[in-house]
């Protein structure tokens, strides 16, 4: 008889035994955590007694065999900074290692199709306007992943079309997933620390093409040096099947799309079709690229259901048409409110300097609140673009670095400890400056970490005290 042991009581994990209990009645399953508190959790407890064949264990009072699929939360560090004790007890006992869209994946892969989004940046603003754009267009579908909604929380069904946002984490842990649309929009230094080397990331990141046969495609930002690269690898790799689709913000591919001064060029299978496209909600070269992947997944999506007999012109306005709803994501450069002159925004997901760095490109006149844990490489690479900077506020553990980088780069800025102080502060700085347009931007360029439990807390408060000025 088969075991699953889902390692990991997080969010996913308990929407993994969930499921698992209630379509395998007659399999043993286990739930099992590093953190022995996990193990505690009340709602576990009601589950078990409600299923006889749900058991939650420690880890070392579980017995693993070749029989045993271990769903493992892509959230536990599997390689580094040191190795985790699984990986003994796979190699010792041949139990299979899987993550929950893996998972998903092998249950639902029979009439369904699958869109996969990875990158180091804009795979949730991608993920969500896919989303969006398949509702618009009636299309059955559901979003989930690392967009923050569990794969086994979202409408199971046939028929249906999953856009599922994919981390490095989850990459790792896939074997047979395929993708019929894998989206990858770009890979800059981030995660090292989990996977050891720039090389192993990208390598990670590039699974998402794996499996892929030609009735599929492989869409790929070329304007990215790392992506570029791999776009290259693959044309010239006679064994890739996958159909490439190459998306820039910079030039107009022979065989792709391009989104560059407000035009947008279709030129997948030779549609050469250009059309307006701006937005009034998602602003930035960044976002001209999420919009661009997003408008090739769909019309990739058309030409494989629909076998090329569809117009291409009027399936290319209709998704253009969607697109310009589309009112983007929470904490990512989210329009929080204007008030007078003073527009505020919430760029609490930028929680790195590549982020951060299409924040500043979007808008001027920025009075800047940033800070956090750091990552590596600090705000350095940011500096072409201090010069739109008015004034810094600086909050948390990276305040010292930032410091220097600043005072290297002569750009007025003031430390203030914590996202409170550093609001209050840039408020009343902007009030009294008297240009006609000034920014009060949340871009942190950091993890949340050292004072909030996660970015979207960070956000949620920048938000708040927003709400809270508007009132007084």
């Amino acid at each position: 008889m088969k075991n699953f042991v889902v390692y990991g009581l997080g969010k996913s994990g308990i929407s993994t035994l969930k499921e698992l209990i209630n379509k395998f009645p007659n399999h043993s399953i286990i739930g099992t955590d590093d953190n022995i508190l996990a193990l505690q959790n009340e709602y576990l407890t009601i589950l078990q007694k409600q299923f006889s064949n749900l058991k939650i264990l420690t880890p070392d009072k579980i017995k693993f065999d070749n029989q045993t699929k271990i769903i493992f939360s892509p959230g536990i560090p599997l390689y580094f900074p040191k190795p985790h004790k699984i990986l003994d007890i796979i190699q010792e006992t041949k139990a299979e290692l899987i993550c929950d869209i893996e998972l998903f994946y092998r249950l639902n892969f029979v009439d369904n199709f699958f869109i996969g989004i990875t990158g180091t940046n804009g795979k949730s603003t991608t993920t969500a306007l896919i989303g969006f754009i398949l509702k618009h267009l009636k299309i059955p579908s559901e979003i989930g992943g690392n967009i923050g909604i569990p794969c086994f929380e979202i409408t199971n069904n046939k028929k249906f079309c999953y856009a599922l946002e994919i981390s490095s984490y989850h990459l790792d842990l896939m074997k047979e997933t395929k993708f019929d649309i894998a989206n990858l929009t770009n890979i800059t230094p981030d995660h090292i620390d989990r996977h050891g080397s720039m090389a192993n990331y990208i390598n990670a990141k590039k699974r998402i093409f794996a499996n892929q046969n030609c009735d599929d495609f492989a869409i790929i930002n070329i304007d990215d040096e790392n992506c570029l690269k791999i776009f290259h690898e693959f044309k010239n790799d006679q064994n890739f099947q996958s159909q490439l689709i190459a998306i820039s913000t910079q030039k107009i591919p022979e065989y792709g799309v391009a989104l560059i001064d407000g035009i947008l060029y279709n030129n997948i299978s030779s549609a050469n079709i250009q059309l307006h496209l701006t937005s009034q909600f998602i602003l930035g070269q960044h976002n001209d690229q999420n919009m661009a992947f997003a408008f090739a997944s769909i019309f990739c999506y058309y030409k494989k259901i629909q076998k090329n007999n569809f117009d291409d012109l009027m399936i290319s306005q209709k998704i253009i048409e969607a697109i310009c709803l589309f009112k983007g994501l929470k904490h990512r450069l989210q329009i929080v409110e204007r008030i007078d002159d003073i527009c505020f925004i919430n760029d609490s997901k930028a929680t790195n300097a590549e982020s951060s760095q299409n924040a500043l490109k979007a808008y001027d006149n920025i009075f800047w609140i940033l800070g956090g844990r750091p990552k590596e490489g600090g705000i350095s690479t940011l500096q072409p673009h201090f010069n739109k900077i008015i004034k810094a506020y600086l909050i948390g553990e990276a305040s010292d670095d930032f410091a220097k980088t600043l005072t290297e780069n002569n750009v007025d800025f003031e430390r203030c400890n914590d996202l409170k102080t550093a609001f209050s502060k840039s408020l009343l700085d902007a009030k009294n400056y008297s240009l006609s347009k000034k920014n009060i931007l949340l871009s942190p360029a950091c993890a949340s970490f050292d004072q909030f439990k996660s970015f979207e807390e960070r956000g949620d408060y920048f938000c708040k005290l927003v709400g809270d000025n508007k009132l007084k």
